[in-house]
């Protein structure tokens, strides 16, 4: 049985700023390198044996710290990226509203349906991400596998693993540097933790 560690990034500037990440990046906050200290050390209770993390920016200074903690190599891989959010990268929520008004109302009541202008819908998010996971449950045995992604990607990835519609997006709260652990059982995979964020205490 593999057990899987989902850990979204640490806090970002433009987290702060309420702007939209997805390819765009921004570099962590103080804030945010404390809590990937944090969520490092509560990782070391247990035996990670690999890291994969999305290769971009913001995912890459966590999985360093974490790296360093757990003493263990990161692998990098393009299918945990951020949903590309297009022409809204960068953009507060109350931009989006005046500027792209009907996608967004898309986006906030039938999420699954939403075409961002130039970005990536929910549907292809869906399929690199389980397709990704669903390769490396295979490609291991009796693992704890350690994912750094993103809160869009692992509540599509959660939805996904559940067999839930896509709509149910707003449904599932991913907080920085929150605990997801799934074990893939025999009969499929059971989620043991959801968004935890009890380090973030200490």
């Amino acid at each position: 049985m593999n057990t899987f560690f989902i850990v979204r990034h640490g806090e970002t500037q433009w987290n702060i700023e309420g702007k939209t990440q997805g390819h765009g990046d921004s570099k962590l906050t103080e804030e945010g390198k404390r809590q990937a200290e944090n969520i490092a050390k509560r990782l070391s209770k247990y035996d990670i044996d690999f890291i994969y993390s999305s290769d971009l920016g913001r995912t890459k200074e966590t999985s360093a710290i974490i790296s360093n903690i757990l003493s263990k190599d990161v692998n990098y891989l393009e299918s945990l990226r951020e949903i590309n959010f297009g022409k809204w990268e960068g953009l507060t929520i109350d931009e989006i509203k005046k500027t792209y008004t009907d996608v967004y109302r898309i986006w906030r009541n039938e999420p699954h349906k939403a075409i961002i202008p130039d970005g990536e819908n929910l549907v292809a998010l869906k399929e690199r991400i389980y397709k990704q996971v669903i390769n490396l449950n295979k490609n291991h045995t009796n693992s704890n596998i350690l994912l750094i992604s993103h809160g869009m990607t692992i509540k599509v990835l959660l939805l996904s693993l559940l067999g839930s519609d896509l709509s149910n997006l707003y449904r599932i709260k991913q907080d920085n540097t929150a605990l997801n652990i799934v074990q893939f059982k025999e009969y499929g995979p059971v989620i043991v933790k959801l968004n935890d964020t009890n380090h973030l205490n200490y």
